[in-house]
């Protein structure tokens, strides 16, 4: 009995290596025949995975017939994002790691785990074969995911640093966000740009560049990220206004090239749990994919459009307890604005009922202030949770004040029930204790509240602030896309980029 165990152990021992060996062998073929695909282009959603391309597949079923464009392309994979001291990756590892195929460390930037050793990326590699580079961003342009794509920094968080690697790097097209810890003087990136040759144009002026006069090209719709897609003012570019820009500016060089587009605010409102701005920024993004998709439909012998994901942020789960089997997500649609904004718009409201604040500073009492006061006292004004109660609903659509009597309310419904009311009550009085501002721990109770109750009638839940270890979708269509199959490590995606960019083209 013994040795027919045994004898089974080695026999799936073998079979399992054997299945693993087959496997390897399968994808050194595939990257033996790999035709030439003289335009590349690589997205990357930050903090996209499955729940929320699902999330914003149903939302956009439910509210318009039509689903994504990155879930119908024809090849769809699943990609391990952990880091190489981490299960849970940060957006600089896993950056390094779809950019240039090697795990690193958590903060770590284009560089081996030591911190030293550089690693070269898929962009360096194409440009070394005489392509075309263009590299784009909803967030800074020199944040951890656009910079694994060109720059080499033991910290993330060394911006100017990361700064000088990009305008250093001679790729063609930077744009969507600005620079984060730029510096002013005679060390400004933007103007170091310019002397590199660079044609740098900001906000109004990025629609009206000639791109047949311009050698490089650095333009931004902000010095710091693109403003939320729900809360983008009508007329500004987003991520898909830059894509069709660095298409139309590299096809006019008349050379192969390789775009990197990321989709960097799906992370922002995955952080802060906002469910409804996370699909908006989903949905701009596949809106991006989109111009590129119909770029490759008209070179269909010659593009590669491959999207993925870095990790994923937020914990989202598509299912909450009190929900139970029934999904509630168009009513995501109530949602006007993100949270960010309906943080400053609660802060107006404050501003408008008990003045403005002195930011940083306790009230003036200067002595001249006293005495007019003790001359003059004057009723102390405060503010009530009822003033509050129509921002909410005006931002949210939730109803208050109509629970029954048991106080319950209808589920797929916006009427908060009595305990989801005596929440953001609470909330209020943390914010607003005796009808004043907090001091420091009041915070952003009221929004943070809001936010989370609505996402839970649209039967959306969170359990993190922060990234998970859920592996992501790879989607992939074009030429050489049946590389991009099965299960893999995100640094794979890099290797068979690497391989693919280097295949001469005519």
């Amino acid at each position: 009995m013994k040795r027919s165990f045994f004898a089974a152990l080695a026999a799936g021992a073998f079979l399992a290596l054997s299945a693993v060996q087959v496997a390897a062998q399968t994808e050194a073929d595939q990257l033996k025949n790999l035709k030439p695909a003289k335009y590349v282009f690589l997205f990357i959603g930050d903090g996209m995975s499955l729940p929320q391309r699902m999330m914003a597949e149903e939302f956009s079923m439910k509210t318009t017939g039509k689903g994504l464009t990155i879930n119908a392309m024809p090849q769809q994979s699943y990609t391990k994002s952990s880091s190489a001291n981490s299960f849970i990756t940060d957006s600089a590892a896993s950056g390094t790691a779809i950019a240039c195929g090697e795990k690193t460390n958590n903060q770590r930037l284009g560089v081996a785990p030591d911190g030293k050793r550089k690693l070269e990326s898929v962009a360096e590699v194409a440009k070394k074969q005489g392509r075309a580079i263009g590299i784009l961003t909803s967030i800074t342009i020199n944040h951890a995911t656009p910079g694994a794509f060109y720059a080499h920094n033991e910290s993330r968080d060394n911006y100017y640093d990361i700064g000088k690697d990009l305008v250093n790097s001679g790729f063609d097209y930077f744009g969507g966000g600005g620079l984060q810890g730029n510096r002013n003087g005679d060390n400004d990136l933007y103007k170091i740009a310019e002397e590199k040759g660079y044609t740098v144009a900001y906000k109004d002026e990025v629609p009206k560049v000639d791109l047949k006069k311009a050698d490089k090209l650095f333009v931004r719709g902000h010095n710091g990220a693109l403003p939320n897609a729900i809360d983008r003012p009508e007329g500004e570019w987003a991520i898909a206004d830059y894509t069709k820009q660095c298409i139309d500016f590299l096809t006019l060089k008349n050379k192969p090239f390789f775009v990197m587009v990321e989709g960097g605010n799906i992370d922002h409102h995955g952080h802060g749990n906002d469910a409804a701005a996370n699909l908006r920024e989903t949905i701009d993004f596949d809106k991006a994919v989109a111009v590129a998709m119909d770029f490759a439909k008209k070179h269909p012998n010659d593009t590669l459009v491959v999207v993925t994901g870095d990790h994923e942020t937020g914990g989202m789960t598509l299912g909450f307890a009190n929900t139970e089997y029934s999904s509630y997500i168009q009513l995501l649609e109530n949602q006007k604005c993100s949270g960010d904004e309906f943080k400053n718009k609660v802060n107006r409201l404050a501003d408008s009922i008990l003045g403005p604040r002195r930011m940083g500073f306790p009230p003036r009492r200067d002595q001249d202030n006293q005495d007019a006061q003790a001359a003059a006292p004057q009723e102390e004004k405060t503010i009530k949770f009822d003033d509050i109660k129509p921002l909410i609903t005006e931002n949210f659509g939730l109803v208050f004040d109509k629970f029954d009597n048991r106080g319950n309310a209808p589920k797929g419904s916006l009427t908060l029930t009595r305990s989801e009311q005596e929440r953001i009550e609470e909330a209020f009085n943390r914010q607003f204790p005796d009808g004043k501002r907090a001091g420091i721990g009041g915070g952003d109770a009221i929004t943070n509240t809001v936010v989370a109750i609505f996402d839970n009638k649209a039967s959306i839940g969170w359990t993190s602030g922060a990234h998970t270890a859920l592996p992501v979708d790879t989607s992939a269509y074009g030429v050489n896309s049946n590389v991009f199959s099965g299960m893999y490590e995100n640094s794979d995606i890099a290797k068979k980029l690497k391989a693919i960019v280097s295949v001469p083209v005519k």
